[in-house]
């Protein structure tokens, strides 16, 4: 299967478990795939499962955590790891705008580079 094929059938997936409310979008996944390739749904939900576990493994190690076997959602692991992103971000802009602070210029222009600074920060608490 080509890769553009197999982004239709998880996107497809997706859908399906959403759909339904449910958070198996592998085993939907691993569904389509099988029935695709003709293949028994066994054979691809090992291969899928194992594929899942070396992107949750992967995501742990970014984000600082311990891989549990107990079926972490990788879309909680992808929104925690853009919230240390975004949150490490937010930080290097802010020490970007006390570096402008200069100390031999008039108060007001100080307080508002500061005031710049906490307010970016500010952003990640709301």
């Amino acid at each position: 299967m080509t890769r553009e094929e197999l982004d239709a059938l998880w996107f497809q997936a997706m859908r399906q478990s959403i759909e339904a409310g449910e958070d198996f979008i592998r085993y939907h996944f691993a569904a389509l795939v099988a029935a695709a390739e003709q293949k028994p749904i066994s054979d691809v939900t090992e291969a899928v499962t194992k594929t899942v576990i070396d992107v949750e493994k992967l995501l742990c190690e970014k984000i600082g955590r311990q891989w549990q076997p107990s079926g972490m959602s990788i879309q909680t692991l992808v929104d925690e790891l853009a919230a240390l992103v975004a949150a490490a971000e937010r930080e290097a802009c802010a020490e970007l705008c006390e570096e402008m602070e200069d100390r031999e210029n008039p108060y007001e222009r100080n307080v508002a580079v500061l005031d710049c600074a906490a307010a970016i920060r500010a952003r990640g608490e709301a």
